[in-house]
This record gives structure tokens, C-alpha cells and sequence, in this order.
């Protein structure tokens, strides 16, 4: 039998997972926005990872996501985690007659499609002081107005039940203002990332987004702040302490108005009673292994 130390350290270690991040030129019903598209975004059931908060579809990857040979495991993952939990086929498929299979990989060798391919923007590792671990890949994969069967599928969208009540379509800012009313609830994988596409207000210029070092693997290390806040600290910050919240003062947690000097790569927020985080703020001034200042 383990001993309890080392079912702690088994139970730590992350699980792989991937999540789709997908845009579509859509127009939403919401507030007046200049963005020309909008983000597909789930709102997990309670009891499960992430509950009541947004996030992208996705989930943790199982063996035959590897039964691919031509496309890497983590993008079936992704592809099929939207599939089964949206109704999203994301495809080279161009009708209806694809019909769902418990083997996502057979599905598509049955009916001949491929999964498309989506662009690696992320690399996401739960921080270490929390029970359930996710070694998470983002994608992102953008649907143009060209792509009628995809677009079209997007009014026949539908859950799964057993893990999502919603799934909505916002433009990044709609998100980004919500969270900051403490009306949404954004985790930081999910809050960063958006902040990142609230760059670009037309979804043809998304196909140039570049996510460059930032892909690298990034473990957030969580620090609750005197003031009531929480501070994500992010690799590159000046207080991040290599993955562990030992040896971080509350004074350090401080002083993200000090732009002057580079070493600022944090998320500022406020804990969320039902999970997440609202009032996110990404404060964004460190230098990358380029040897260049990352701003935002």
C-alpha cells in the first residue's frame, strides 16, 4: 500500500487535456461591440472542474486520440472534446451524414474526413497547491465566413448535459467587461487568453495571431493578497517562485503600478464564491527569453 505522502504525490501529478478556443464572424444579440466575431464559450455543471465559470470546450485526453498518425494527439483531444460536448464537428466534413461513434478516431476513418488543424496558442499547468491537476494544450481555430458547413452547424450547437448548462457565443470585451462587473467568472488560462484576442477586433487578422514564448508551459503559482485580492503569478514575474508559493511576502504581491521596470507578469483578481476569479486585471512588463520586454 502507498503511503500518504506518496498517494499525495501521485494524485499531483497533472493530467493531459486539451481545450479549443473557436471564433466565428458572428453577431451576437449582446451590448454593442467592435469586434466582428465571437468566442465559443461553456459554462461547466456544477459538482465538476471549473464549475459555474466560462471556459473553452475541452477535456483530459484519452488513449485513442493517439490512434491519429498524421495529427498530434493533443489536437484530436481538443477537436473531439468540442464535438462531443457542443456538437461542433470540426472537420473536413462538408454534410450531415458524419454521425457520432464511440470512437471519435473510427468516426472520421469511417466517413473519411479529417480533424482540421487548429493553431497551438498555449500551454496551461494547474498550480501545484490544488487536488485536481490539468496539464492543459490550447488551441485555437478560427471558422471564416467562407466555411458554410461549419457555420452552419453553429444554430444546430447543442451540450452535454452530464457537464455543461450553457454555451454562449461573446466577443472577447463582452467577457472581459463581464468579468470585471463580477458578473462572469474567468480562471486565469481562460482570462489570459482573451485578453490576448481582445487585440484584434476582425477575425481575418486572427490568422496572424502569434503566441511566441508564451506558449511555453505556463504554472500559474496562486497567492492570496492582504488586501482581500489574489495574485496569479506567472513565469517571467519578479516574485514568481518557480512553481512553489513558498518563500512569496505580501509585499511582493503588491506594486503593479510600478511599470518602469521590467518583472511585472501577474493577474490581479478577486476570488469568486462559486469558483474563478472576477475584476481580473493582466499586468504584463517582463523580459522573455529573447532578451526583449513583453508588454501589454
Amino acid at each position: 500500500m502507498l503511503k500518504a505522502s506518496a498517494r499525495l504525490a501521485a494524485a499531483a501529478v497533472p493530467r493531459a487535456s486539451a481545450s479549443m478556443v473557436v471564433t466565428a464572424p458572428i453577431k451576437g444579440p449582446a451590448e454593442p461591440t467592435a469586434y466582428n466575431y465571437r468566442v465559443l464559450m461553456v459554462r461547466r455543471a456544477a459538482g465538476g472542474s471549473f464549475e459555474s465559470a466560462l471556459v473553452f470546450p475541452g477535456g483530459v485526453e484519452e488513449p485513442d486520440d493517439s490512434r491519429d498518425a498524421l495529427m498530434d494527439a493533443h489536437k484530436v483531444c481538443a477537436i473531439r472534446e468540442t464535438f462531443e460536448e457542443t456538437g461542433l464537428l470540426l472537420t473536413t466534413a462538408t454534410d450531415r451524414t458524419v454521425q457520432p461513434e464511440p470512437s471519435f478516431s473510427a468516426m472520421c476513418e469511417k466517413h473519411g474526413v479529417r480533424p482540421l488543424d487548429p493553431q497551438p496558442i498555449g500551454r496551461w499547468i494547474t498550480p501545484r497547491a490544488k487536488r485536481h491537476r490539468f496539464d492543459t494544450r490550447f488551441f485555437m481555430l478560427n471558422i471564416s465566413d467562407t466555411d458554410k458547413f461549419l457555420l452552419d452547424q453553429l444554430a444546430a450547437g447543442r451540450v452535454q448535459l452530464s457537464e455543461l448548462v450553457a454555451m454562449h457565443w461573446f466577443s472577447p470585451d463582452e467577457i472581459l467587461r463581464a468579468n470585471a462587473r463580477s458578473l462572469t467568472a474567468l480562471f486565469p488560462p481562460q482570462f489570459y487568453i482573451l485578453s490576448e484576442l481582445a487585440r484584434f477586433t476582425r477575425w481575418q487578422d486572427l490568422a496572424s495571431y502569434d503566441p511566441g514564448p508564451l506558449q511555453l508551459p505556463i504554472e500559474p503559482v496562486l497567492c492570496p493578497r492582504s488586501d482581500g485580492m489574489a495574485v496569479a503569478l506567472l513565469p517571467g514575474d519578479r516574485a514568481y517562485p518557480g512553481g512553489r508559493p513558498m518563500g512569496v511576502c505580501d509585499a511582493d504581491l503588491f506594486g503593479e503600478d510600478r511599470v518602469e521596470e521590467p518583472g511585472m507578469h501577474r493577474i490581479v483578481m478577486r476570488p469568486a464564491k462559486s469558483g474563478g476569479f472576477y475584476a481580473a486585471c493582466l499586468h504584463r512588463n517582463f523580459l522573455i527569453a529573447t532578451g526583449h520586454t513583453a508588454n501589454l
